[in-house]
């Protein structure tokens, strides 16, 4: 697997772990799916949700889970501003969501 591929995934884990399971509606799909619409260009944008989609299939997340990612979406906070600012804690994350889709990574 090459090192992109394994960094989006540890990355996305930190919102999968709070962020993805299969079934619409999940408030942590919605979640993942927030973040990745702040990603500056429609290409990343698209590459993003299509990682997302990937990896949801492998996750089943708890109701406590849900509940959180819900919670992070009700509080308001998470907001591309909010990450472009630093504030990765406001989405439920601890680092940059959107290095893994820079070039230079």
């Amino acid at each position: 697997m090459p090192m992109k591929s394994r960094t989006l995934i540890a990355i996305l884990s930190s919102v999968l772990a709070l962020a993805l399971s299969v079934g619409c509606g999940s408030a942590c799909k919605d979640l993942a799916h927030k973040i990745c619409n702040c990603q500056p260009t429609r290409a990343k944008k698209d590459h993003c949700n299509q990682s997302i989609d990937s990896v949801a299939r492998n996750f089943d997340l708890s109701d406590r889970e849900e509940d959180r990612c819900q919670n992070i979406l009700d509080s308001g906070r998470c907001t591309c501003e909010a990450l472009a600012a630093g504030d990765y804690s406001a989405c439920g994350l601890s680092a940059d969501p959107m290095s893994v889709f820079d070039e230079s990574s």
